[in-house]
C-alpha cells in the first residue's frame, strides 16, 4: 500500500550544504512521489526500510501492537536491515529508485555537479506534443482517483458504470486510492458515480480505514457523510481503532 512510504519532507539545506550522496538520496526520495503509485507493497516496504535506515539508522523504536498491522509490517522491514550503515542504505535506496526509474541510471553520487545535472534532466523529461492528451485520455479510473482527476473519474463512471467495482492487484478500488491520497475531489466524484462506499481490499479494509489511518480528515468526513460503515478488517481493526488523531476519532465516533 502507498502508506508504506514515509513522507519525504523538503530538505532544510541547500545542495551546497550537503554531500553528493545526500543530494542524490534526497532527490531520489523526492522522485518517489512520482513512482509510488506504480510499485507494489513489497517494493514500497523495501524502499521504506532503506529510507528509514538511511535517515535514522538502526531501527530503535518498539514494535507496534497487533492493532496496527501495517505499522508492524513497516517495522519488520526496517528491523530486518539490522546494523546496515546509513550510507550503505542510502546507496541501496538510490540504486533501487534508479531500477524503477530507468531515466535515472546516469545519476552519479560521487560527483556533486554530475548529480545535479542528472536530476535537471529528470525534471525536464522529453515529451512528445501528444503526450499530455494521451495521458489524460488513457487514465484508468484508479489512476484518475489516485491523481485527483475528478472530471476523469466522473467521465469514466458515466460511460462505464461497471468500473465502480474495478480493483488493482491488491484489491484497491478508486475509493481506496482517493482516500489514501486525500484526493477529495476524485473521492467525491467516485461516490457520486456509485462506487460502493464499503468495498474492501484484500486485507478487509475499506476506504474509511485508509483515510483514518493516513490522517486525512477531509476524506474521512466525506466517507462518513456518504454512509461509510465502521467495519472490522482482517486483523479485527476498525477505522476507529487505527485512526491517527483525535479529530478523526471524533468524526468516526459520531458515525457509530
Amino acid at each position: 500500500m502507498a502508506e508504506a512510504l514515509p513522507d519525504y519532507p523538503d530538505s532544510d539545506f541547500s545542495d551546497d550544504d550537503q554531500s553528493p550522496l545526500d543530494i542524490s538520496f534526497n532527490k531520489a526520495a523526492d522522485h518517489m512521489k512520482k513512482l509510488a503509485s506504480s510499485l507494489d507493497n513489497n517494493q514500497l516496504l523495501e524502499l521504506y526500510s532503506l529510507y528509514k535506515q538511511g535517515t535514522e539508522g538502526k531501527c530503535n523504536i518498539p514494535k507496534p501492537g497487533w492493532l496496527d498491522g501495517r505499522g508492524r509490517r513497516k517495522w519488520d522491514a526496517w528491523k530486518s536491515l539490522g546494523d546496515l550503515p546509513s550510507d550503505v542504505a542510502k546507496e541501496k535506496y538510490i540504486a533501487l529508485v534508479q531500477k524503477y526509474a530507468p531515466e535515472l541510471t546516469d545519476l552519479n553520487v560521487n560527483n556533486e555537479t554530475g548529480a545535479k545535472e542528472a536530476w535537471v534532466a529528470v525534471s525536464s523529461l522529453c515529451r512528445t506534443e501528444e503526450e499530455p492528451d494521451l495521458v489524460y485520455s488513457e487514465l484508468s479510473i484508479l489512476d484518475a482517483a489516485r491523481e485527483d482527476y475528478a472530471d476523469r473519474v466522473a467521465e469514466l463512471l458515466a460511460e462505464h458504470p461497471e468500473l465502480r467495482h474495478d480493483r488493482d492487484e491488491d484489491g484497491l478500488t478508486a475509493l481506496h486510492w482517493a482516500a489514501d491520497r486525500n484526493a477529495t475531489k476524485a473521492l467525491q466524484a467516485a461516490l457520486d458515480g456509485g462506487c460502493p462506499v464499503d468495498s474492501v481490499d484484500e486485507c478487509g479494509q475499506t476506504a474509511l480505514h485508509y483515510a483514518a489511518s493516513c490522517g486525512h480528515i477531509e476524506s474521512t468526513k466525506i466517507l462518513v457523510k456518504a454512509g461509510a460503515s465502521i467495519l472490522k478488517d482482517a486483523d479485527d481493526c476498525s477505522p476507529l481503532d487505527i485512526a491517527s488523531d483525535d479529530e478523526i476519532k471524533k468524526v468516526l465516533e459520531g458515525a457509530i
